[in-house]
């Protein structure tokens, strides 16, 4: 998956944040559950009263909405303590699940409105092989009347199924959907299955008529490749997604032909703020979809080949971006139309009244004024509607609305072309055209320099890169600091400046025009990302696998040997990788022998107590050698050399380089980094030996030994974040502790974590920048993760 140099702003920098205004929607009533969270939800209905039905923390919460501006709470039923919980209703039941154990807890609804409620907690019917305990997700197809339960703790957390027919109080096992592959969340009516692959970023269609031997018909990747939620359209053509990621999409795909799956469109609830989607529904022809920071949002999807929002509620007005805070979930299938929301940090329940309006629709087709020849990746736009942003397809075409009908201006931009203004009335409920034809533009040169922030004085060498969705250029300053480029257009690009000994500066969203002159000025530091080419240099004894600066080919035979991607939350999409010239296994990869990455000289001789941060791969993949092939890193000081990590090559994924120079080496005028993989030699037969490098930075003074200790996890997601981001960690041997520095080494938060496995919420105090979060046990550094908290 590819990372454009243009994108870099958007996951490492500061970000447009756009406040959303609330249309269409009504605000009725909101309650607190103090001390807990609120997961998903869902409602039921019965006697002409309604209940809101919500995964509290602490167990299934019942409320009474009948009226909507003063909700009542009717009980609260203990369940495990845990963040995750889902909810389902079947008859006049309703099903819970979670991550925290005990199953499914089934209650039962029909004395409602008392609170005088029968259930139990249901691990299995004795014929399912083992107890079913944690459970991500799950849904009911009502067609049929058979509960899917996903991500358990069974099937390789695929889909198990039970029979609700006979008797929906005591369900019975009747298949599972098993692919070795976790399945997150599904959604299944009529013996069709849309199972979200979010580890592997698709979904699959199952046909499940025969519920033990599930037949698969096609699978689909999404836009972010990270499949959380699928739903069904009410004529079962089309089906949403959702992709739990920052700046991710609802998606819509025509799925009437399984065999021939064709993407339809995407739709963001708040562009350029990093907002994740998390659950969609289908009512009619509009998506209601939760989006975390973002509340509620409403699309038009009766075109679900131009999906427009039309109404939208903040359910978390005290930030916006791409936090987990906000609305997990909504539930909008009432008879009275309001929308039930679950917020989960904090734990509250909005009550919403939307109103359902269709968008006004243009489309059309832009070309060379001219050739005629069609025009993709034009950039359209309603002036004023930064929101309406849309890029012609490869055939020219485009399609795109809003709410407001009426006269507008539309605003149709791309690099090498006149930018064009054009009046056109657009109308509710009907697609108006619009076709376009646009003149070439003239070329100019932009002149500039490099200096240091400190004194003004030139950067010598200093790399320059200005990007956009048509083009970068690549440039370098000369010995004074100063740079030009030529045959550049007039237009909006993303600038990025940085030397070795030096930190990067973005200027994203940045106009240039004929009469521009640059000057960037960079930071003293060290950071490398390999966006720009600083000299590491390669060596080694093997023929193949040599290190090289490029853009991963990743490698997957079921377990991912070669990374697909560089550090995702980095600038560019480039890394170190050895040999990637192929994706198939055992070729151009380290080979009886040493491949070695040496980094350019770096002068520490100033900083009181210097701290190497990076990211590595390393994959053996065949098992004899993953403890005989190793990636060992050291340090040297241009006196002495040590050795800082060795790892054997059993990892499949990223891990973390983290620790203090002193620790090993004198810090120096002549600090260096040298890495080195090696493939055992005295090995002849098949063998995969994979490693890549990235996120390199130096900070200062966060203190600590050398790292990893391999039985603990520590995570932080998101990342970048904008308010605030859950730092997850897993595998203590005992209680931890909590220290977040920043590039100085300031400590600036202190916390003790309680338990061997847990999550903590962090960042909403601090400001905007690079910070490390470490766990330490004892005194002793355990793992660190590198957070950015962006505007």
């Amino acid at each position: 998956m590819m990372k454009p140099l243009y994108l870099f702003a958007l996951t490492m920098l500061s970000v447009f944040s756009l406040q959303a205004q609330n249309q269409n929607i009504t605000f009725r009533s909101k309650m607190s559950f103090p001390g807990q969270t609120v997961a998903n939800v869902c409602g039921y209905a019965a006697g002409g009263r309604e209940y809101a039905l919500l995964g509290g923390s602490l167990g299934l919460i019942i409320v009474d909405v009948t009226n909507p501006d003063a909700p009542v709470q009717i009980t609260q039923i203990p369940g495990p303590n845990s963040l995750w919980k889902e909810i389902k209703t079947y008859s006049h039941y309703v099903y819970t699940v979670t991550e925290g154990g005990q199953g499914i807890h089934i209650v039962d609804l029909s004395n409602l409105p008392t609170a005088n409620l029968d259930s139990y907690f249901f691990i299995g019917d004795g014929v399912i092989s083992g107890a079913l305990l944690t459970i991500h997700s799950l849904h009911i197809d009502t067609t049929k009347g058979y509960l899917y339960a996903f991500g358990s703790n069974l099937s390789s957390g695929g889909a198990v199924v039970f029979d609700l027919n006979q008797d929906p109080y005591n369900p019975k096992y009747v298949g599972a959907y098993d692919q070795l592959q976790y399945v997150h969340d599904g959604y299944v009516d009529n013996d069709t299955l849309y199972a979200s692959h979010i580890n592997i970023g698709l979904f699959a269609i199952v046909d499940m008529t025969d519920k033990a031997n599930p037949v698969v018909l096609n699978t689909q990747q999404t836009p972010n490749s990270f499949t959380h939620n699928t739903w069904l359209s009410e004529d079962r053509k089309v089906i949403f997604t959702t992709d739990e990621t920052p700046s991710s999409y609802v998606a819509a795909y025509d799925v009437s032909n399984p065999e021939d799956i064709q993407f339809l469109d995407k739709i963001q609830s708040n562009p350029g703020s990093g907002s994740i989607g998390h659950n969609t529904h289908i009512l009619g022809k509009y998506a209601v979809t939760a989006w975390y920071r973002d509340g509620v949002t409403i699309v038009d999807a009766t075109l679900p080949y131009n999906l427009v929002q039309v109404g939208n509620y903040d359910t978390y007005p005290q930030g916006v971006g791409d936090g987990f805070d906000g609305a997990w979930g909504v539930y909008p299938y009432l008879p009275s139309g309001n929308l039930i929301v679950g917020n989960m940090v904090p734990g509250e329940m909005y009550v919403l009244t939307p109103t359902y309006v269709r968008a006004a629709y243009l489309k059309g087709t832009v070309t060379d004024q001219v050739t005629g020849n069609p025009l993709s990746g034009v950039k359209v736009q309603f002036v004023g509607n930064d929101a309406s942003r849309e890029l012609s397809n490869n055939i020219g075409q485009y399609n795109m609305g809003q709410v407001q009908a009426g006269a507008v201006q539309v605003r149709v931009s791309k690099l090498g072309y006149q930018t064009a203004i054009v009046p056109v009335t657009i109308v509710t409920g009907v697609e108006t055209v619009l076709n376009i034809a646009l003149t070439a533009g003239s070329a100019f040169t932009v002149n500039g320099n490099v200096v240091r922030s400190t004194d003004g004085a030139a950067v010598p060498n200093a790399f320059v890169a200005v990007s956009s969705p048509d083009t970068t250029y690549n440039v370098s300053a000369d010995a004074n600091g100063q740079f030009s480029i030529p045959g550049i257009f007039e237009g909006e690009y993303n600038v990025i400046a940085g030397a070795w000994g030096y930190l990067y500066t973005v200027l994203q969203d940045e106009i240039i025009s004929n009469s521009q002159q640059f000057s960037l000025s960079l930071n003293k530091g060290y950071q490398d990302d390999f966006v720009f080419d600083y000299g590491w240099t390669a060596s080694g004894t093997s023929a193949t696998g040599k290190w090289e600066r490029a853009e991963p080919v990743g490698i997957n035979v079921g377990a991912q040997i070669a990374p697909e991607t560089d550090i995702l939350t980095d600038l560019g999409d480039q890394c170190y990788v050895t040999g990637n010239g192929s994706s198939g296994v055992d070729e151009d990869d380290v080979e009886s022998g040493t491949s070695i990455l040496l980094s350019p000289v770096m002068d520490l001789s100033g900083y009181v107590n210097p701290h190497i941060f990076a990211q590595y791969w390393i994959t053996s993949f065949t098992i004899q050698q993953q403890s005989l092939d190793s990636i060992k890193i050291y340090v040297s000081n241009g006196l002495e050399e040590k050795l800082v990590l060795v790892r054997k090559g059993d990892i499949l994924e990223w891990s973390q380089l983290s620790f203090d120079v002193k620790d090993f080496v004198t810090p120096t005028a002549n600090v260096r980094l040298r890495i080195v993989c090696r493939d055992n030699p005295a090995f002849t037969g098949f063998d995969s030996y994979e490693a890549a490098f990235d996120n390199f930075a130096v900070t200062e003074g966060v203190l600590g030994s050398a790292e990893p200790h391999d039985a603990l996890q520590l995570s932080a997601q998101p990342n970048p974040f904008t308010n605030s981001t859950v730092l997850a960690w897993k595998g203590a041997e005992k209680n931890l502790s909590l220290q977040v520095f920043d590039l100085l080494g300031r400590p600036v938060q202190t916390l003790d974590l309680s338990g061997t496995n847990g999550q903590v919420v962090i960042g909403s105090e601090l400001k905007s920048g690079v910070y490390f979060a470490r766990v330490m046990q004892e005194g002793a550094a355990m793992k660190t993760v590198k957070i950015l908290k962006i505007n």
